[in-house]
Order: structure tokens, then sequence, then C-alpha cells
């Protein structure tokens, strides 16, 4: 299960918007992408069990590891 507040703490640390991330996850280099609706549900908690391809996109931009992600 993710950690909403910490994906969120993290992309603000960078200075990413969800649009911004969104941008991002829609490049070549990512197999999936990510909405800035469905990051928003995943910051908030809507949404705790994403693909772990979108978990790994995410660590990836965010910069840190995946275990960071998730609650324990």
């Amino acid at each position: 299960m993710l950690n909403g507040k910490k994906i969120r703490e993290f992309r603000v640390d960078l200075g990413y918007t969800t649009r911004d991330i969104e941008k991002l996850t829609k490049s070549t280099k990512y197999e999936t992408s990510i909405s800035k609706s469905y990051l928003e549900e995943l910051e908030r908690g809507d949404k705790t069990n994403p693909s772990f391809n979108k978990i790994v996109v995410l660590a990836d931009i965010l910069r840190c590891k995946i275990d960071e992600l998730v609650v324990n």
C-alpha cells in the first residue's frame, strides 16, 4: 500500500506539480503513464494499490526508493 503523503512530500520537495509528473510519465522513457487525477487520488489516499510499474515510475521520478513510498 502506498503512502500518499510521502508521494506528495517528495513531489513538492522536488518542485513538481501533479501536471509535471503527468508530463514526465508520458515520455517514451516509461512504459506506463500516470495522469494528474490518478496521482491526486494516490496522494489523497483514495487509491492505495497501483500497479508495480506505476510505483517504479513514481520512485524514479521522485528520486527515492520504492520502500520509501510504501506504508509499513
